[in-house]
């Protein structure tokens, strides 16, 4: 009886230097391993501020783009305004003509209508 005491105590002792043995083992490690995480989550880091630096760069370009495409556009309706704006106006120019041209012609005829009443009416008097 006494042999099997000695035995599970020497079996406790065994199991007692293992656990002191990783516990030794592994804190060692696990500074080693939180060095290793705080470089690997710098590395992490810097690998997504340069993400968003070309994501912010592309962006840049992609709005940059946009804004000559819209200037462009404008442009091309600001010219396409005033080349209707020009023919309306021509367009009305001529019809100005064609009316001045009529009330002339009305004038004239107005003139030798008071020219004959008039004579009409001195003859009577």
């Amino acid at each position: 009886m006494y042999q099997k005491l000695i035995v599970f105590i020497q079996a406790l002792a065994a199991v007692g230097i293992l656990v002191f043995a990783v516990i030794t083992w592994t804190r060692q490690p696990t500074s080693e391993l939180r060095i290793e995480m705080r470089e690997e989550f710098r590395s992490f880091r810097t690998e997504m501020q340069e993400q968003f630096l070309s994501f912010r760069n592309a962006m840049r370009e992609e709005h940059a783009a946009i804004r000559e495409e819209m200037r462009e556009e404008h442009t091309s309706m600001r010219e396409e305004m005033r080349e209707e704006h020009a023919a309306i106006r021509e367009e009305m120019r001529e019809e100005h003509a064609a009316i001045q041209v009529e009330i002339h012609a009305m004038n004239k005829r107005l003139g030798r209508v008071e020219g004959e009443v008039r004579a009409l009416t001195e003859g009577r008097e």
